[in-house]
């Protein structure tokens, strides 16, 4: 089953007419919800390294939607900021969102719903149990 290479591929070619990427809409809206966040936190949600996540905040930043803000004491710490235009799309995009989700669950009964969120959930929480070392 490829569901996630196809949800990427919809969600990529739905969010292009916005100049944006599906890992960038990502990064955006996560940022939003996130007030302050690091780059080094999106590591993980965008499933890239340290280097990648800072070319998705440069590209963010050269568009205005993301600033980056000195975080603390320390002056190499940086935290991310989402601009007024930032939030603008961030409102657009989960509007979208809300809309895909509802497509993608066209046929399914509230009870059925329930139970792939509660899999889904599950299949989450083992994933983040697994040991990192290779097989």
């Amino acid at each position: 089953m490829g569901v996630a290479r196809e949800l990427r591929t919809v969600v990529d070619r739905q969010v292009q007419p916005l100049g944006l990427t599906m890992q960038q809409a990502e990064l955006l809206v996560w940022t939003h919800r996130q007030r302050g966040a690091t780059p080094t936190q999106l590591t993980a949600l965008l499933l890239t390294d340290d280097a990648g996540v800072s070319r998705l905040v440069d590209r963010l930043e050269a568009k205005g939607l993301i600033t980056r803000t000195v975080a603390g004491r320390d002056r190499r710490s940086r935290e991310l900021r989402v601009t007024p235009s930032g939030r603008a799309l961030v409102t657009r995009l989960m509007r979208f969102a809300a809309r895909g989700n509802e497509k993608l669950l066209v046929g399914l009964s509230a009870r059925e719903t329930a139970e792939l969120r509660r899999l889904l959930q599950r299949v989450s929480e083992n994933l983040h149990k697994m040991p990192l070392d290779t097989p």
